[in-house]
């Protein structure tokens, strides 16, 4: 038996990765940039959402924001987020209210 069995470190060896982070390529950069700070200079682009917004909606609400996310998602080809269809869904009601 060599040292890397005795000490455990073969264990993906023996059972296969598990995981999101199997490739420990994304996992160290993954982990690196979560020790990061939002306005660390290292990171490539600038923070973009750095206040949290919580609500509680209906769960007929919440089936329109899904349906949306969906559509919305099919139509650019790109994956929406709830913040994204948030921050859409401010910028064309403060349109209509100037407008």
């Amino acid at each position: 038996m060599n040292v890397t069995e005795e000490d455990g470190t073969a264990f993906s060896e023996l059972l296969g990765a598990f995981g999101s982070h199997a490739n420990l390529e994304k996992r160290a950069k993954a982990e690196r940039l979560a020790a990061m700070k939002p306005g660390d200079g290292r990171r490539k682009k600038g923070p973009t959402r750095t206040v949290q917004f919580n609500v509680r909606i209906s769960e007929h609400a919440k089936a329109q924001a899904d349906a949306l996310l969906k559509e919305f998602g099919d139509r650019d080809g790109k994956s929406w987020s709830q913040a994204d269809l948030i921050e859409h869904a401010l910028a064309v009601l403060a349109k209509q209210k100037r407008g």
